[in-house]
């Protein structure tokens, strides 16, 4: 298997401006440089004992502060949560009398439905527009011969959606017009090659002519990035 070797040499010869992300190798000091570009010089990776020191005293990461601890921090979230506060985009709601979102902020798709048994106890709502009602026995409704309706309340006037009856509908993959050819291989794909045999480990690329993919061997050489 083959291996990779980064760019190294003495200290002394270390190039002062190595190119953007360039990797080095001091042999004499033992320690890794990256380049930063022209007119800037490498960064130097610090080593264990380095960031060991660095850290020596810092505070664990898995301390913990109480609210006590901060200046006024009981004050400063209640201010902060109050400032928040608001019915405009990207404002925290209150909430109403009733521990609810208040219905004219909510979007008519996603407000509330009620159920209720028959068209009398719908017309006893108190609507507005968005509101949906399921009502499980709609036949009071002239366009519903049994069972139940689904209406949506658009400002002015109920209006039917959808009713059981209309629901019994089976579709299948069959009985679906101008539908797509799946493609469930590879092999299926008309720019890939149409065959796996003899190819195995091999790895697919775009050809030379950059009009589909062909079968390649990896790479299996050395990677040596040279001396300075």
């Amino acid at each position: 298997m083959g291996k990779i070797q980064i760019k190294r040499g003495l200290s002394t010869n270390l190039p002062a401006h190595p190119d953007l992300g360039e990797v080095l190798y001091t042999t004499d000091t033992k320690r890794f440089y990256i380049g930063n570009g022209a007119e800037a010089a490498p960064t130097e990776f610090a080593n264990f004992a380095e960031l060991l020191t660095a850290l020596n005293g810092k505070a664990s990461a898995d301390h913990t502060h109480s609210a006590s601890d901060f200046t006024n921090f009981n004050d400063s979230v209640d201010a902060r949560i109050t400032a928040q506060t608001g019915t405009t985009a990207g404002k925290i709601v209150a909430l109403d009398e009733n521990g609810k979102i208040p219905s004219t902020l909510i979007p008519s798709t996603f407000k509330e439905a009620e159920v209720c048994a028959d068209i009398d106890e719908r017309d006893t709502l108190t609507p507005f527009a968005g509101l949906h009602a399921f009502v499980i026995d709609a036949s009071d409704d002239a366009t519903v011969t049994s069972g139940g309706a689904e209406y949506l309340y658009n400002g002015t006037q109920w209006i039917k959606i959808s009713e059981l009856e209309g629901l019994d509908v089976s579709v299948t993959w069959e009985n679906i017009g101008n539908k797509p050819t799946l493609v469930t291989t590879l092999l299926g794909l008309s720019d890939t090659p149409n065959t796996y045999a003899n190819n195995a480990g091999k790895l697919l690329c775009v050809n030379a002519a950059g009009t589909g993919v062909e079968y390649t061997d990896p790479f299996s050489g050395n990677i040596d990035g040279g001396t300075f």
